[in-house]
This record gives structure tokens, C-alpha cells and sequence, in this order.
């Protein structure tokens, strides 16, 4: 990212401008409020200002990027584009300016590389543009391409700031229509500080896409790295536009169409266009803009709504918005609409675009209450229609808008090109201030349910993998009988080669070194024995209440950070116990120290089990520990864990099958040689051999791998033979950066062994860019739990 200026006319601008705003008026909400009522205060400042009169700035949009270990503010990145006066929506590429001191000081704009425009080739072999792939038909040479209409916004699931817009095409720098408008969205890593190439979405490849748009629209973010994204679209040859939700999933990477919602338009000029979504009290509200009249929409699930009615006042007046977009406020306590009107003795201005209102909404009643309207930025002659809506904080909200200088002259009224940025500073704190929701009304069903299905690029996809629905002679599964047998014959082939587990110590004693009460829950040190020759410590942790309750085994590299003394979003047994599960937190704590990691038996110096297939084994014995507590009911016991967890939750889940069911967090789900964290050759798991061992890391002719792993990988085995041993017991795969989404090809078999057994919806995945866990993806995982093992124990019974 480029530094900010700091010449001496720079910082005495920004001085300039900062004293200027300071002098802005601060508003209440509504004066003659109660004490207790939702109420903000406005600080309106201005960012940027002046033009030259043949370019200005349109699109202000603001994005933030949370506190960092470097710093304790966030830091705002807004972007914005240049404007040809001349022309009519003559977009050139997106610049970014960006303040770490709370708006109150910006760098000068400076133009991103990456969103530079993109021309069509004379050369019929070179390649096209982006996004020129959704209708080559409609293009030729000199045309260009830019995104335009932009917002960014925080998507905590991939820790990155997700841009999404829109594409325009220009034939001799004039727009050109029909044109294969896409879905544009590229976003920016705050470690790198470079915002990636823009991409646009594939849509399904039907004419009515080939021109859809997002631009200027609010979208809703889940957990899990889905997104819920309002567009508008139509064939060429229609005269109106429809709009629907687009469920799109984002892995850090691309932007995947998922499905969408319901079609929505009315026979009104144009039809519907730039929908914003927010979520509100578990129900979803869409606003959209009509060449007429506003329209707002309401839904359940945030896909499908109910028809779309004209926004009036609550005194049944219409509100006037026409033409233009609106926008919402969202606070935990109250929904606001922001929108421009008739009305305001503003005839002067092009199609009423200013000034920008606010009011609150009757979120029941579905109108806006006249007597909370109030202006936000007053107008001086330019239209206001193009902002943009930031949460900054849980006390602070911002709307962002520049002044558009068309048609030629509005600066006579006092206009200059002013980027506003208008603060919303509540007298109460916004509870929903980056609180991942819930999906709409409902259970942590809606929360999870999305992620047993695949992008549809990979759900037919079956890759090389051999199919466990076949036999060794090769002979196909085609009955539940048949996969009976099957499940035997994979079983039986890993545990030869794993080697066979001591018995199992069904009936463990367990010993309290320790209690203390934390919060909702009792935590335990307790000390059992977990091989036949060793005992271990760990933590139990019991919600209060009268049980029996489901349970979780937690398995890291030590028991502490599970239960909140480590690593951040490591912390599932403390997350769980606070949502009323009995947790047993577990680790190798001694290993680790010594850096041999893994379990060794009968000992470390002639293993005969291969340590990741020990450390199942102990996964079991704790499995008892739980099954034996009064507490608990052995019938709702899962397990999960990150990294070398994960490894240890996948085989201790596939091969002992009374684990209910089982979350397993980046592990490497499949063997894959060039990920050096997707480490199954490492001594401590598939590659035992006795010392000295092997150099660690990646497999190379001077670093072999021994042992079992090269076996395995040269009969084509590979863990999807284990992953089916699940079935029909659900399990949820958090991947990071070890499991990308083209490891649905290898869950792909275990889907068709469920669907053999007459089951569904057993086989989940999210998707973040990173290794680490965080609490947008680590929020599935709880909600996974919550819907198996709490709401619907029934569902992970086999």
C-alpha cells in the first residue's frame, strides 16, 4: 500500500480540513427523546474537497480494517473514483485514501494499479479483460472495461476487506449497452497491504446474467465466510431489472456463487435495481431503488422475501425517494433509513439527490417515522445519491458521500466536490458491532446448513480418489448391506497397516487435583490414565444445570489453550462449556516439550502403532472418561481441534465410531506433498521410523520420507478412505490454508457413501485463507455442535 504524504502543503490541507469540519454543528437524533431511548449525536466532517472542473470524485465508500497487533485503532480504508463531468457515468479507476486517526486526518487519494481500466485486444489470440468471459459476443477491439460503484467492507471470516462492485464498458469512452456486466470484487490483506486483482463472480450461465450488477448495495456477512449479496440483474432484451440475494461463499480468495433467492421486480419503468440488505431483529429488510418510488422487502431467511411495497411514511405519504439509492443504519437497537427525497425545496437538484436524510424505521410496520427525519448533509446544489454506510465502532457509525458536480454549474450553489463523511455517535453501545448473526430467524441450523453443500463448480467433482464404494476386487457398494461390508474391509486395511490398538480402558478412574468455579461453568484438573502405561492431566469442564449434557473432547498440543490460557480462537473447550457443554480438554503436553509430539507404543524408541494412530487411541480412552461422568450423556459426545488437533480429531473421529460426531480444524484432509503443514510424513504422525529421524519438513531425494507414509501414498491410499468410516455420522472440516475448496473433490466420496445409507447433510466445510482459526469460522463450529449434539441430538445418531 503507498505511505501516506506528509509534505507540508498535505498535512496543512488536512489541517485545513479538519478545522473546517470541526465547526459542523453536532445534532441529537430526536431532542424530545426519553432518557432511555436510542439516540446519536453528528459530527459531519469533510475528508476531501475541491475540482478542477472536468473530473470529480464520485463513490466515497468506507471500509475498516480492526485493531491489529500494531495498533489499538482501526484503520479506515476509503475508496472512491474519478469522474468524467463530460460524459454520462464515465468511471476511471478506483483510488484509495485511508485514515488511522479516527477520520480526523486522510491521506491524499492515491490510484490503486490493480483497478486500472482494461481494453480489448486487436489480436483476436491475446487475452480478453476481466469479466469480458460473461459475453465476448457483445465486445470488440478498444473497448474498455473498470469497476465502478464500490464498497468495501470487513469480512471477518477471511480476515481480509472484501471489496464488491460492478463492471462498465465504454466503446470511445461513451457506455456501452448491452454490455456483459459482471460482479466485480477483489479485496485487500491487511499484512501485505495490497488489494488482490479484481475478479468477477461466475454466475450460472443463463442469459438473464450476463448482465448483473452489485454495485452500491449492502450486503450481509455470516459466519463461515458466506456472503449474502443483493444484486439486480435482466436479458438485454427485457425493459425491467430484477433483483434477488446471491449466497456467495468467499475463501479469501474467489468469490463463489452458491444459490439465490427469490426474483423480485415491478412493472415500473426500469423495474428494481441497487437492492441494499441488512439483517434486523432475525429478519432481513431489503430496500431498493425504482425510477418512481423506493421499495422495501422482508425475509426470513435472507433469500427469499415477500413482495416488495412502495416506502411511505408513517402517516401513509409516500417518502419521495425516487430514482436513487437508499441505504441502511443498523444498530442493535433500532433501524435507520438514509435516502434522498422530493420535497425539501431542492427542485434545483438533479432528480432531488440531496440532502441526504435519515430516519428510523418501524421495522413491523414497514415505514419510515417523519418525526426522526433529520438532514445528515445538507445540499449546496450537487447530488448525494452514491454513499456509503461503515460501522466503525459499537458507538460509531458513518455515512460517506462525495459531491457528484453534474450537471455542469451546481458549484454556484456551493458545492466543491466535498467528500462528507457524516459520524453517527450513539448514546449506547451496538451490541451487533461485528457480532457475526445467525442466518435470520431460527436455530444454529440456518447457521451451519449452507456448508453441507459445494460450490456447484465441485459438486459432481470426484478427482483421481479411489472410491470407497468399491470393494478391493473391485466389485461396487449398492446396497447399505454392501457398505456394511466395505466399511470392515477399509477398517480392517488401515488398522494393519496402523497397526492394532492396545485394549481399550473402558472403565477409567478418574482423579480432581484441583476445581474452580469460572463464569457459568466448573473447571477441573483432573489427572487419568490414558495408554496402558501412562497417565495424563487435563481439564474438565462442567456447565452448571442438571445434565445430562452433550460433550466435547478438545485435543491440542497441551490442555491450557483450550480453555483459554494460549493462542487466541484456540480456546473450543472455554467457548463450548460457556454454551452448556461438559468439555474435556487434552494434550501432549511432555512430547511437546520434547518436540516428538505424538503418542509412542509401546515405546518411543520401537513404536508398533503409528503415533497419529495412538493418538485416536487416547482420543478414545477420553471418549470413556466422558461416557462414565454422570453428567453426560454418552450418546452426545463429539470431538474437534486445530492443526495437529485436527489431525488428531480426524482418525480418533474415523476410527472409533462412538463419537457422535466431529469438527476438524485445518488438519490437511488429504495427503498433498507441497504443503509443508499437510505434514502426514513427520515421524510423530503416518512416517514413524526409529531415530535419528528425518530432517523436518517438506519431502525431497535429500529428505525422504520413511516409514509407513511412503507405503500408503505408493498403493494410492489416502484419507478419504477415512473420512468415510464417518458415515453416516456428520463431521465439519474448518479449513484454512492446508484445505482449500477443492477438497470437496475428496469429501465428494464421502457425500456418496451417505447418500448409499439414505442420509444427507453430513458432510461440512467452511473455507478462510488463513491457518489460524478465527471467531467468524470458529462461530460454525460452535454452531455445528450446538445443532448435533444440543437442538437435534437425534441428527448425529447413527
Amino acid at each position: 500500500m503507498n505511505q501516506y504524504h506528509s509534505t507540508p502543503i498535505a498535512m496543512a490541507r488536512m489541517t485545513f480540513l479538519y478545522l473546517l469540519s470541526s465547526l459542523t454543528p453536532v445534532f441529537a437524533a430526536d431532542p424530545n427523546a426519553a432518557a432511555n431511548e436510542l439516540e446519536f449525536t453528528l459530527q459531519r466532517t469533510v475528508s476531501h474537497q475541491g475540482f478542477d472542473g472536468k473530473q470529480c470524485w464520485v463513490h466515497a465508500r468506507a471500509g475498516v480494517i480492526p485493531p491489529g497487533k500494531e495498533s489499538d485503532e482501526p484503520s479506515i480504508v476509503m475508496t472512491m473514483q474519478k469522474l468524467l463531468l463530460t460524459g454520462s457515468d464515465v468511471f476511471y479507476a478506483l483510488n484509495q485514501t485511508r485514515s488511522d486517526a479516527q477520520g480526523e486526518t486522510w491521506s491524499d487519494p492515491v490510484s490503486i494499479d490493480s483497478f486500472a481500466r482494461q481494453s480489448v485486444s486487436a489480436d483476436p489470440s491475446a487475452e480478453l479483460p476481466t469479466g469480458a468471459a460473461i459475453a465476448p459476443q457483445l465486445l470488440r477491439a478498444g473497448d474498455e472495461t473498470v469497476v465502478c460503484d464500490f464498497t468495501p467492507k470487513w469480512h471477518a471470516s477471511s480476515q481480509r476487506l472484501l471489496g464488491i462492485g460492478q463492471t462498465t464498458w465504454y466503446r470511445n469512452n461513451r457506455g456501452l449497452h448491452p454490455a456483459p456486466r459482471g460482479i466485480a470484487y477483489a479485496s485487500l490483506d491487511p499484512k501485505s497491504n495490497e488489494w488482490t486483482d479484481w475478479a468477477t463472480v461466475d454466475l450460472p450461465a443463463e442469459p438473464k446474467f450476463q448482465n448483473a450488477g452489485a454495485g452500491s448495495v449492502q450486503r450481509v456477512d455470516l459466519p463461515g465466510g458466506d456472503v449474502l449479496l443483493p444484486i439486480y440483474f435482466k436479458v438485454a432484451s427485457d425493459k425491467q431489472y430484477s433483483v434477488t440475494v446471491v449466497r456467495c461463499r468467499y475463501d479469501g480468495h474467489t468469490l463463489e456463487y452458491i444459490e439465490h433467492g427469490n426474483e423480485m421486480t415491478v412493472p415500473v419503468q426500469r423495474g428494481l435495481v441497487e437492492p441494499s440488505l441488512t439483517l434486523f431483529g432475525g429478519r432481513y429488510y431489503l430496500t431498493i431503488r425504482n425510477d418512481e418510488h423506493g421499495y422495501v422487502a422482508v425475509s426470513k431467511d435472507g433469500l427469499n422475501f415477500d413482495t416488495p411495497r412502495r416506502w411511505t411514511f408513517d402517516d401513509g405519504s409516500d417518502l419521495g425517494n425516487y430514482n436513487t439509492q437508499q441505504h441502511w443504519v443498523t444498530h442493535s437497537d433500532g433501524l435507520f433509513l438514509v435516502y434522498t427525497r422530493r420535497g425539501a425545496n431542492n427542485d434545483h437538484v438533479f432528480r432531488h439527490r440531496a440532502p441526504l436524510w435519515i430516519a428510523r424505521v418501524d421495522p413491523e410496520q414497514l415505514h419510515v417515522i417523519r418525526e426522526t427525519e433529520q438532514i445528515l448533509v445538507p445540499e449546496s446544489g450537487a447530488r448525494l445519491g452514491n454513499f456509503g454506510v461503515t460501522e466503525v465502532s459499537p458507538t460509531e457509525t458513518w455515512v460517506t458521500v462525495a459531491e457528484w458536480m453534474q450537471p455542469k454549474g451546481v458549484e454556484k450553489h456551493g458545492s466543491d466536490n466535498r467528500v462528507f463523511v457524516a459520524k453517527l455517535k450513539w448514546n449506547r453501545p451496538n451490541h451487533a458491532f461485528n457480532v457475526q448473526p445467525n442466518s435470520g430467524e431460527g436455530t444454529a441450523w440456518n447457521t451451519i446448513k449452507p456448508y453441507f453443500s459445494p460450490p456447484q463448480s465441485l459438486e459432481s467433482e470426484m478427482g483421481s480418489f479411489r472410491s470407497p464404494l468399491r470393494f478391493n476386487d473391485g466389485s461396487p457398494v449398492e446396497t447399505k448391506q454392501d457398505w456394511t461390508r466395505r466399511r470392515a474391509e477399509i477398517l480392517a486395511q488401515w488398522e494393519a497397516h496402523l497397526g492394532q490398538w492396545p485394549p481399550l480402558i473402558t472403565e477409567p478412574e478418574l482423579e480432581f487435583l484441583g476445581s474452580q468455579r469460572r463464569e457459568n461453568f466448573t473447571q477441573h484438573h483432573v489427572r487419568f490414565q490414558w495408554t496402558p502405561s501412562e497417565k495424563t492431566t487435563g481439564y474438565l469442564l462442567v456447565p452448571e444445570g442438571e445434565g445430562p449434557h452433550p460433550a466435547v473432547v478438545t485435543v491440542y498440543y497441551e490442555p491450557e489453550t483450550a480453555i483459554g490460557e494460549g493462542t487466541a480462537n484456540r480456546d473450543f473447550a472455554l467457548q463450548l462449556a460457556r454454551r452448556g457443554f461438559v468439555v474435556l480438554s487434552i494434550g501432549t503436553t511432555e512430547a511437546t516439550k520434547a518436540k516428538t509430539y505424538g503418542i509412542y507404543y509401546p515405546s518411543i524408541e520401537d513404536a508398533k502403532v503409528q503415533p497419529l494412530s495412538m493418538l485416536g487411541y487416547v482420543a478414545a480412552n477420553a471418549w470413556y472418561v466422558l461416557a462414565s461422568r454422570p453428567e453426560v450423556d454418552s450418546e452426545r459426545i463429539g470431538i474437534v481441534g486445530h492443526s495437529f488437533g485436527g489431525k488428531w480429531s480426524l482418525f480418533a473421529s474415523c476410527l472409533f465410531d462412538k463419537f457422535a460426531c466431529a469438527a476438524w480444524s485445518d488438519p490437511g484432509i488429504v495427503f498433498d506433498e507441497a504443503r509443508n503443514s499437510v505434514n502426514y510424513w513427520e515421524p510423530w504422525y503416518l512416517g514413524y521410523h526409529p531415530k535419528p529421524w528425518r530432517k523436518r519438513g517438506l519431502i525431497t531425494e535429500e529428505n525422504p520420507a520413511f516409514g509407513l507414509y511412503p507405503k500408503l501414498t505408493a498403493e494410492g491410499r489416502d484419507l478419504h478412505e477415512l473420512h468415510a468410516l464417518m458415515a453416516p455420522r456428520p463431521f465439519l472440516v474448518s479449513a484454512g490454508s492446508e484445505d482449500p475448496s477443492s477438497r470437496w473433490i475428496a469429501l465428494n466420496h464421502t457425500i456418496a457413501v451417505n447418500r448409499l445409507l439414505g442420509y444427507s447433510d453430513r458432510v461440512a466445510m467452511t473455507n478462510r485463507p488463513d491457518h489460524s482459526p478465527n471467531d467468524s469460522s470458529n462461530e460454525v463450529i460452535y454452531s455445528f455442535f450446538q445443532h448435533f449434539l444440543q437442538e437435534a441430538p437425534q441428527a448425529a445418531s447413527r
